[in-house]
């Protein structure tokens, strides 16, 4: 018995030991078939500054303006994705820059550097693509079609600090993760333990088949530097957005139709306790949200049990689902919390969608008795027409710097005004050091005013 034992010890060891060089052998595979592939890319611009030098004449001083050029650049990562020299890497890296250069290795030792021009991507998602300048082929990385799963073992390849290529290993930690970097929110995002950089940006997360599970993008660090937590923007993501740039390959983008604004900005004046979410400050008519019911002035906290806080919230909770898909959205209407489900729409052109006309309100409120025309506090109201309108505001106005003459008063403090009796009982309850929300229309298009004035 205890020989067969040991004979199973043995055969097991030679077992482990076995898949162990396996294993190794996958490592080095990928890092012989992509190195070629992933690349540095530095970006330069040029800026300019005033300064006013002092040149002295015969005791007088002369000020002298002198405009003085100085560079500012940034480096990052970057895949090759077809052999065109079509590079993928983050809208971050490149944004805003005068001159992109990429830098391929030809072999383990020698690189070489190319001139490269920005052709498209999406800034929101952060995804840009740039195109070296050249009519050679060039080695390129495909991306995974396969599902990513948590526990995949990953390869994260790019230029550190500005370093030399590096090549880093670990696993998926999570998925669908979300992160707030420098006013950019990304959802959807792949997290792993692969040690990922400064400069890594825009490098490639690969799997085991040596393909592009996604495209690193972020790290969160107390110190800037590694810490355990990584985030790249899966392959399913990225090539939906490369599709549509070379292939003109558009989809049909998801619509719910709605305009957000943060509650913060006016929860001061609010007249009612809710929490934090986007106030929906347009309904475009005909669109889902329209024929859902959904109104001016109701509060979306969340969709699909994603918290919703603004318009970018808004943008990426429905960004990959499709035309058809059904949402459950979670808002309040006048501080009555209320759930809803309904089905997404096509998103429309910016140009198609009705620019006029297109808030809806409650109309419910019964008309009652009019005046011509009031003042207060240096503002003069009148009527004109269907519209209740700023005629006037005096210099010593306290509100001069926030009201315009020809704003359209359509609400009070979640209020709804139809006439100039309505407006002035409204702004007679007021006192502007606690506060006011104005609901107007400014050139044709909506928009809350909160006020809050110490006097």
């Amino acid at each position: 018995m205890k020989i067969l034992f040991f004979v199973f010890l043995l055969n097991l060891n030679n077992l482990f030991a076995s898949e162990s060089k396996k294993l190794q052998e996958e490592f080095n595979l990928i890092a012989q078939n992509s190195y070629k592939s992933v690349v540095s890319v530095r970006v330069e611009k040029e800026e300019t500054a005033r300064v006013l030098e002092p040149e002295f004449f015969f005791g007088y001083v002369i000020p002298d303006e002198k405009i003085y050029k100085y560079k500012i650049g940034g480096v990052g990562s970057g895949v090759i994705v077809d052999e065109r020299g079509f590079v993928i890497t983050n809208f971050h890296v490149i944004s805003d820059m005068d001159k992109i250069k990429v830098k391929v290795k030809i072999n383990e030792k020698e690189e070489k550097t190319y001139d490269a021009e920005f052709i498209g991507g999406d800034r929101d998602m952060d995804i840009a693509i740039i195109k070296i300048k050249s009519k050679e082929k060039f080695p390129c990385l495909r991306f995974s079609q396969g599902e990513t799963k948590i526990g995949d073992i990953v390869l994260a390849i790019g230029y550190p600090f500005g370093f030399s290529q590096t090549i880093t290993q670990g696993i998926v930690s999570g998925l669908n993760a979300s992160l707030k970097v420098e006013g950019r929110i990304y959802n959807s995002l792949i997290q792993t333990d692969a040690a990922i950089n400064q400069g890594n940006s825009g490098g490639p997360l690969l799997n085991l088949e040596g393909e592009i599970a996604g495209i690193n993008t972020a790290i969160m660090s107390p110190s800037g530097a590694f810490s355990g937590l990584g985030f790249a923007i899966s392959a399913k993501e990225v090539k939906a957005v490369f599709d549509e740039v070379i292939y003109g390959k558009k989809r049909q983008k998801a619509w719910l139709g709605v305009y957000l604004l943060p509650v913060s900005q006016i929860s001061n004046v609010y007249n009612f306790s809710i929490p934090e979410g986007g106030i929906i400050n347009k309904v475009v008519k005909g669109s889902p949200a329209y024929k859902a019911g959904l109104s001016r002035g109701d509060v979306i906290t969340s969709i699909d049990g994603k918290e919703i806080k603004d318009e970018k919230d808004l943008y990426y909770s429905i960004y990959w689902k499709k035309p058809g898909d059904e949402v459950e959205i979670e808002y309040f209407n006048k501080g009555n919390k209320k759930n809803i489900k309904l089905s997404l729409g096509i998103r429309p052109e910016e140009n198609e969608i009705e620019k006029s006309d297109n808030v809806k309100y409650d109309e419910n409120e019964k008309q009652i008795q009019d005046m011509d025309s009031f003042k207060w506090k240096g503002i003069k109201f009148k009527k004109d027409g269907e519209n209740i309108l700023i005629s006037s505001i005096s210099m010593d106005s306290p509100l001069k710097n926030y009201l315009k003459t020809d704003d359209i008063i359509k609400g009070v403090n979640n209020s709804k005004i139809d006439n100039l009796y309505q407006l002035k009982n409204a702004l007679d309850k007021i006192n502007i050091s606690d506060g006011v929300l104005f609901d107007i229309v400014r050139n044709d298009e909506p928009l809350y005013l909160s006020i809050k004035i110490n006097q």
